[in-house]
């Protein structure tokens, strides 16, 4: 077995990707059975796993047809894995990518058709024994890792591809609202300035300005309020564009629009900082607790970052498209 086929048969995409970035002609390397990557990727993976890994390597999925010693192709084994529904109804394979892969047959003459409807008990123990220790202690937890929660659907691409589409646009209704709550409220900010106005009584050319107009931290506010208002109505105005059927496919103005809203909140956390220290800044001490506590938003967004990157890196949690 190659470090691919280990990282594929325990689940691990990451480091599977990894490998096939950094050397794709091992994806064409079998082991003794004669399994190849995608065979163990079929095991271990989730549906959509398997889905990023397919639609991302074109040499991975040249493999779907490959057989093993047995004349098992990889759609045999997901057809092993998957639970069985019997007669009811039968989905098993994610996404049609050729045609003719549903009436494949190994050396023994079974399908996959048949193994789904019906089972294939002698490769669902071959697999099973796979997924236990090896007696030789080189896999005390088992060569493969089967992934049991594969739901039994049957995807093609432009399905595949509705479906991200209306994922997307669930979340852009939801980040829609966010945005549009960031630009109302710093909108507001820019009219109800920290210190307030000079007296319209005073008169001369300054009457109705910003009386902390020359202090450093409210010029930071304006600043920062200026730069969450554009960005948050940045992000309103993608995901208004986004509702046209037009752009719907577009997906990478919903990545804009979510980055716009995640700089746009950054920007407004300084604006309630540098605005709260204008006016405080006679009480040093309350200042300083109170920009602690704004900026403590800074530190649980790295930390939270730190923690899910450090997961993955561990293989302990999957990102997905």
């Amino acid at each position: 077995m190659t470090a691919l086929h280990l990282a594929a048969g325990q689940g691990n995409s990451w480091i599977a990707r990894q490998i096939i970035d950094h050397c794709p002609e091992c994806c064409e390397l079998v082991d003794d059975r004669g399994w190849n990557v995608l065979h163990f990727a079929m095991v271990s993976f989730s549906i959509r796993q398997l889905k990023r890994l397919l639609n991302k390597y074109p040499v991975v999925r040249n493999l779907i047809f490959e057989k093993d010693e047995k004349g098992n192709t990889p759609f045999h084994v997901l057809a092993a894995v998957c639970p069985h529904p019997g007669n009811d109804g039968y989905d098993i394979v994610p996404w049609k990518i050729a045609k003719g892969y549903y009436q494949a047959v190994n050396k023994q003459n079974i399908s996959v058709e048949h193994i789904n409807r019906y089972g294939f008990p002698e490769l669902e123990k071959e697999i099973e024994k796979l997924s236990k220790a090896d007696g030789s202690g080189n896999y005390p937890d088992g060569v493969v890792k089967i992934n049991k929660n594969k739901k039994r659907v049957i995807y093609s691409f432009w399905k595949d591809l509705d479906e991200e589409v209306t994922g997307m646009e669930n979340a852009s209704e939801y980040h829609l609202v966010v945005a549009a709550l960031i630009a109302t409220v710093t909108f507001a900010a820019a009219f109800t300035l920290p210190g307030g106005y000079k007296s319209d009584t005073e008169d001369g050319p300054n009457r109705g300005t910003a009386i902390l107009s020359k202090n450093a931290a409210f010029q930071a506010f304006v600043i920062s309020d200026t730069i969450a208002m554009v960005l948050s109505l940045s992000a309103v105005f993608v995901h208004f564009i986004l509702s046209l059927k037009f752009f719907k496919k577009f997906i990478f103005l919903f990545i804009f629009a979510l980055l716009f809203t995640l700089v746009a909140m950054a920007a407004m956390i300084i604006a309630f900082v540098t605005g709260t220290y204008a006016v405080l800044a006679p009480s040093l001490g309350l200042a300083i607790v109170t920009c602690i506590i704004g900026l403590t938003f800074f530190f649980l967004v790295i930390f939270m970052f730190y923690m899910v990157i450090s997961k993955a890196m561990k293989g302990e949690i999957e990102f997905e498209d």
